[in-house]
């Protein structure tokens, strides 16, 4: 009879417990949990505090252990909470304790280098789309630990996101590896040979989306129609992740795809986008500073690297001068090198079709790299970049042109004559150069420019067969040289408003 008293008594209890339960409200029953990015398979940056967050009940204690360490936090009045974790060195796998008013177990965890990939196409593309030039690679890519976490395109502009939506890490296999980014995954192929750790590739991509849609509401408001735009969308209504048919539209991929990962700790940001931004290629320069300002800011990472594709060829290649949009973008690209912590890889020279993409990704994934590790990794004593235009002077009928990384020399690629120069004289109309390399200069003139004043190099939509490039401390090639333009006298440069 004693059993059957107490049975009843905790069955009393448990009723009441519940009751009490369903008067509270969700606020005071409210689980730990975590975005969707903090999850089994995940990488994370190595030899930097870790941050690992998620949402609870306001005040709320949150410990976390990992790797050996045990550490604590108390959820915000807004709901979230983050624990930083000391740095670790790379390995793995590892497994993950989440404790507050319930249990989260990771599993599978590494260690290791974390890049965002984020643009337009080019950096969406798939490996799938490229499984024929790299067969090899995708047949033994289960042996590299590579993972990827596929951002799903989000448009939303009512605000920032907590957590993206859907998506997972997924371990690269053969098959698997299909669906990562391209140029991402050659990429941290290399990373991984270099260094001999896990790499992780977050991909955050939209097509034809222009860089201020990747602007949080704050960088918005330096530029006033940009922010009057978003501020008309944030009053529309749009189904559910979507946005208004016009790909330029203002913020939405800031709030749906990068304000719900930018707690996590990463080393860097891989950039391949400006198409989108053609018809006000002169914006561009400043447009981008200000993304990679706002970045920087909302990810607490003051010094974040930003390694950056100069857009590609486009388009048949034509011998004569021509005005371009395509050559603005790049010289607004060239002049965002200005901003500390960035790295530029030329594509113009890599593709005589003028594609979508840069046909040789192998070769502009390693001018990516090559770039990240100057700049994210300090390594000293390498070329990481082409002759980078510095300054001009005119000598009678011809002009002197003078180049920073120039290294052991300036060389032509290929040898013969040096290609891809056009001069102008005061009225600005350009004609096809002669040019010659004497020591680290560059010498261009042409007979129908009496007077010089203004140089263009690789000036065009697709300027393949410009052959400027610098030379190595083995005498062998280096890097190619950007596309830009320069004057004698200080003028800004015109950008053409069509081919």
């Amino acid at each position: 009879m004693r059993n059957k008293s107490v049975l009843m008594n905790s069955k009393k209890w448990m009723r009441g417990w519940l009751f009490w339960l369903l008067v509270s409200g969700p606020a005071a029953i409210a689980q730990v949990r975590v975005p969707k990015m903090i999850g089994d398979g995940m990488v994370l940056q190595r030899d930097i505090p870790i941050r690992i967050w998620g949402f609870a009940t306001p005040g709320e204690k949150v410990t976390v252990k990992f790797a050996g360490e045990t550490a604590s936090s108390v959820t915000e009045d807004n709901g979230k909470w983050v624990v930083v974790l000391g740095p670790k060195k790379a390995g793995g796998p590892f497994t993950m304790d989440i404790d507050g008013i319930n249990h989260i177990w990771l599993k599978n965890i590494l260690v290791g280098e974390v890049w965002v990939c984020s643009g337009e196409y080019q950096m969406q593309l798939p490996m799938e789309k490229a499984k024929e030039q790299y067969a090899e690679l995708i047949a033994h890519a289960d042996d590299v630990p590579i993972r990827q976490y596929l951002i799903a395109q989000h448009y939303d502009y009512k605000g920032p996101r907590e957590s993206v939506t859907g998506g997972h890490w997924e371990v690269g296999s053969s098959s698997s590896v299909l669906s990562f980014s391209a140029l991402g995954y050659l990429f941290a192929r290399q990373l991984y040979d270099r260094y001999h750790v896990p790499v992780g590739l977050i991909d955050a991509c939209a097509a034809e989306a222009p860089a201020e849609a990747w602007l949080s509401p704050a960088a918005l408001s330096a530029f006033p129609d940009f922010a009057s735009l978003a501020g008309r969308y944030a009053d529309s209504t749009f189904p559910q992740g979507t946005g208004p048919t016009d790909k330029g539209a203002t913020g939405g991929l800031y709030n749906g795809m990068i304000a719900p990962i930018e707690t996590y700790t990463v080393k860097g940001v891989l950039w391949y986008q400006g198409e989108a931004n053609l018809p006000k290629a002169a914006d561009y320069t400043s447009l981008f500073a200000s993304l990679v300002a706002d970045w920087r800011r909302h990810w607490r990472q003051s010094s974040l690297p930003f390694i950056y594709v100069q857009l590609e060829g486009h388009g048949p290649v034509k011998q004569q001068a021509e005005e371009s949009r395509w050559a603005g973008m790049r010289e607004a690209q060239r002049m965002a090198l200005g901003v500390p912590g960035t790295g530029m890889a030329v594509a113009a020279d890599l593709d005589e079709a003028g594609g979508l993409q840069p046909k040789d990704l192998e070769e502009l994934s390693r001018r990516l790299f090559l770039s990240a590790e100057a700049i994210a990794y300090g390594k000293i004593n390498i070329i990481y970049s082409g002759p980078m235009y510095h300054s001009m002077k005119a000598h009678g009928n011809k002009i002197h042109i003078v180049f920073d990384e120039v290294n052991t020399g300036l060389i032509v690629k290929g040898g013969g004559d040096l290609k891809g120069f056009s001069i102008a004289g005061a009225d600005d109309r350009y004609v096809p150069a002669k040019a010659i390399l004497e020591g680290k200069k560059v010498i261009v003139w042409s007979d129908e420019v009496a007077h010089p004043v203004a140089v263009r190099y690789a000036w065009a939509d697709n300027p393949y067969g410009a052959n400027l490039f610098n030379r190595d401390i083995l005498f062998k090639d280096g890097l190619p040289a950007p596309p830009f333009a320069g004057h004698v006298r200080a003028k800004r440069v015109s950008v053409a408003t069509d081919h």
